[in-house]
């Protein structure tokens, strides 16, 4: 895939993110079962009673609202990050919860050439996450620089929690992908995406079109290994969807 491909299928994400807001976040208000098993690595990173954590993609932050349930022995230091207010900012102006938002397009900088580490306003935190974003970023460099601003974010001894959807080992969404797929490249007349790169419907409706990546097990196992030196992998499980098993979970812990 070329730079001009990857920088279309990112603005058709925004532009979906943009137009289908509201039924995106009423179908994303429920916690995610692998979210439970990430609840012992927060409480570990806690220092003080206190967990400074950055959200990166926070989405509608629902991560947000399970950990204020779950976790009512900690103060949370919350920084979240989006590029979807209307997603966002809804949910982080609710009440007076110690939370902070920053607009930023997290692609975009990485488009530019720029540091993504740089641009983030936290910095040195004790957890950050990423759930359900990794599948919307195109190219593995990308993919890796990601990563990389996300662990750098970390203070030594701080875990990073990231999932990456799998929706090809699912053999009906495996059949609806591929079926929408083809319909949405004709559309939008694109071509020469990567291999398990996939333009996907939303509730049937014409034009409604994302773009995702699913993630095989070797390039999961890429990451681990291009990312060794920094961070010790703590965890792997797969947990989510129907079937228990759409997200592979990596829980890193930095090196000291």
């Amino acid at each position: 895939m070329d730079i001009a491909t990857a920088k279309r299928l990112c603005a058709i994400n925004t532009c979906f993110y943009q137009e289908h807001h509201a039924s995106f976040s009423s179908s994303r208000q429920s916690a995610w079962p692998g979210w439970e098993l990430c609840l012992p690595f927060i409480q570990k990173a806690a220092r003080g009673g206190v967990v400074r954590l950055l959200d990166l993609a926070c989405g509608n932050l629902r991560f947000e609202g399970f950990l204020r349930t779950q976790l009512t022995d900690l103060r949370l230091d919350y920084f979240a990050v989006d590029n979807c207010d209307a997603l966002a900012l809804p949910a982080a102006s609710g009440d007076s919860r110690l939370l902070r938002y920053q607009h930023l397009d997290i692609l975009d900088v990485l488009f530019e050439g720029q540091e993504l580490a740089g641009q983030l306003e936290a910095s040195r935190c004790d957890v950050a996450v990423m759930f359900g974003f990794m599948h919307h970023v195109p190219l593995e460099r990308y993919r890796q620089a990601l990563l990389a601003a996300l662990i750098q974010s970390l203070r030594p001894g701080g875990f990073a929690l990231v999932t990456f959807w799998q929706f090809l080992n699912n053999a009906e969404l495996r059949a609806k992908a591929l079926q929408t797929h083809r319909v949405a490249l004709k559309a939008l007349e694109l071509s020469n995406l990567d291999e398990h790169d996939f333009l996907l419907s939303w509730n049937n409706l014409p034009g409604a079109y994302r773009y995702c990546h699913s993630f095989s097990e070797g390039e999961i196992n890429q990451f681990i290994e291009a990312f060794a030196g920094e961070v010790e992998v703590v965890s792997r499980f797969a947990s989510d969807g129907r079937t228990g098993d759409l997200n592979t979970y990596l829980v890193l812990q930095k090196r000291v």
